[in-house]
């Protein structure tokens, strides 16, 4: 717990970052990490695999855009520098790993953004807010980008739950929350499928707590909205027994897919 909080107050971020959880979150993703490594691993392998397969299906290497980028567990950021001449990572936070990783290549930029359009807003909302006018807006400072390959990195599932636990806060309709979370996960879908390039979606889609052959929750984590058929799907073994629970295992149901033009033969 100290050298939690240690990297808490050693982590690079923002006071709407610090205020709304996320760089707490993110020192959380680390330590999970240390806990669950094996676990973990696979999917890990799984996910930059499919960033390396759509790197590939670019014709133009100028740039790409990770978006979610974290602590890199899941991006091979040696290989995306060495394939295009710049590598963009994109987060509302930058963990101490990442930017140290980053630093050992001089094509590689942190850009911290806001993929909802919502937080620096959210701050400000208080009790009686009307619920039902909240919408995303397109992250600020990435519209003039031409990005040839974008990613998004395991965020899609996560980027609701700041607003989430905030209008959770203020007492508000669940039904309303749970459509601005609809709302928030839809608008980065189609933010992303407009972008030109190839583009590339990895996320956990559903969630389930499981004891053997026998499913005791299940949870939709994209609220409702559906991603592209096709592609890949696996599972990542989030957190193994008793990392969440004594009784049962957590699982996600994960999938890449892809859009964009294949390379030119």
């Amino acid at each position: 717990m100290l050298r939690e909080c240690l990297e808490w107050l050693a982590t690079p971020a923002g006071w709407t970052a610090r205020r709304l959880g996320l760089a707490a979150e993110s020192v959380a993703v680390a330590a999970r990490y240390g806990r669950c490594r094996e676990a973990w691993t696979p999917h890990m392998e799984r996910c930059r695999e499919a960033i390396l397969q759509a790197a590939k299906a670019c014709p133009g290497r100028g740039l790409v855009m990770v978006c979610g980028s974290g602590h890199l567990y899941d991006v091979p950021l040696g290989e995306l520098a060495g394939m295009f001449g710049k590598v963009a990572l994109v987060d509302a936070v930058h963990p101490l790993r990442a930017r140290w990783l980053a630093r050992r290549y001089g094509n590689v930029r942190l850009m911290e953004a806001d993929l909802t359009g919502l937080l620096d807003e959210a701050l400000g909302w208080r009790k009686g807010i009307d619920v039902w006018d909240i919408a995303p807006a397109a992250p600020e400072g990435l519209a003039e980008l031409a990005p040839d390959l974008t990613v998004s990195a395991n965020v899609l599932s996560q980027l609701a739950l700041p607003v989430k636990k905030r209008l959770e806060r203020l007492g508000c309709p669940e039904d309303a929350v749970l459509e601005v979370c609809r709302r928030i996960t839809a608008a980065h879908l189609d933010w992303l499928w407009g972008l030109p390039g190839v583009r590339c979606l990895i996320t956990d889609t559903v969630s389930r707590d499981v004891d053997g052959g026998t499913v005791l929750e299940e949870t939709d984590l994209l609220y409702g909205v559906e991603v592209p058929p096709g592609g890949e799907e696996w599972t990542w073994r989030l957190a193994p027994r008793p990392e969440a629970g004594r009784g049962f295992d957590r699982i996600r149901r994960v999938i890449a897919c892809c859009r964009g033009k294949p390379p030119e033969t």
